[in-house]
């Protein structure tokens, strides 16, 4: 056993719950260009950087339509919910969890796929800037997740061991990170499922039914960021 003495955050979906405002902008772009799109989409392209989400888009509904056009638009509308709504909402439980880590004297980074200039905007509109000891941006790394590359580099900048340093993630790109980092990972998945699904002109291309059917290779999983918080302490961060 190993005490945890750097936390790393995954950003979207995980601290903000912002998959549910990206999937609005999803339904909205599939919308106006006609696409097909159900959860499973979102679950499949979450946690990757916007070149690995286009090409991934390319994989799912094929070279020959214009996803391009397509992931445009979701950034457009996404943009515009954001400008609308002022706000990311904090997940239940992170302030917890921050404000425990920090009593504990454990260092905290955030690495997000996501662009630092979002990075900065998100942590700063939430007032959680402060917290963290490392910020580092997928446009800050050469791989995306599933490359380890992020989770190794957020330890190295901490000056933390990875074997004591423990991931969050919402996505199982990101659990595939950090188990190849050789960092333990606690799972707290986002659940988008109560949102509107699709038919469209362009269908989708692989069958992602079974997408979410097999486990992700997290170490602990749990509900909220709450639960994962009053794990950790009742293990004193051993684990």
């Amino acid at each position: 056993m190993n005490k945890i003495e750097l936390f790393i955050f995954d950003m979207d979906g995980l601290m903000f719950d912002t998959g549910r405002l990206s999937y609005r902008g999803y339904f909205n772009s599939a919308e106006k260009h006609d696409y097909e799109l159900n959860h499973n989409v979102y679950y499949y392209l979450t946690g990757k950087t916007d070149s690995d989400i286009r090409l991934g888009m390319k994989e799912l509904y094929g070279e020959d339509v214009p996803y391009n056009e397509w992931r445009d638009s979701m950034n457009v509308f996404k943009n515009e919910l954001l400008a609308k709504e002022k706000t990311v909402h904090k997940k239940y439980g992170l302030v917890p969890l921050l404000d425990f880590a920090k009593e504990q004297g454990v260092k905290i980074a955030v690495a997000s796929s996501s662009k630092r200039e979002k990075v900065l905007v998100y942590l700063e509109m939430e007032g959680i800037t402060d917290y963290f000891d490392v910020i580092l941006a997928g446009d800050e790394v050469e791989a995306g997740k599933p490359n380890p590359e992020i989770f190794l580099k957020a330890s190295q900048k901490a000056g933390i061991d990875p074997t004591h340093a423990l991931v969050f993630e919402d996505s199982r790109v990101g659990i595939e990170a950090a188990r190849r980092a050789g960092i333990r990972s606690v799972l707290v998945e986002d659940d988008i499922t109560d949102l509107p699904v699709r038919k469209g002109r362009y269908p989708l291309k692989k069958d992602l039914s079974r997408l979410r059917e097999r486990p992700a290779p997290a170490d602990y999983q749990f509900h909220d960021l709450l639960q994962a918080r009053n794990f950790l302490a009742k293990k004193e961060l051993f684990l």
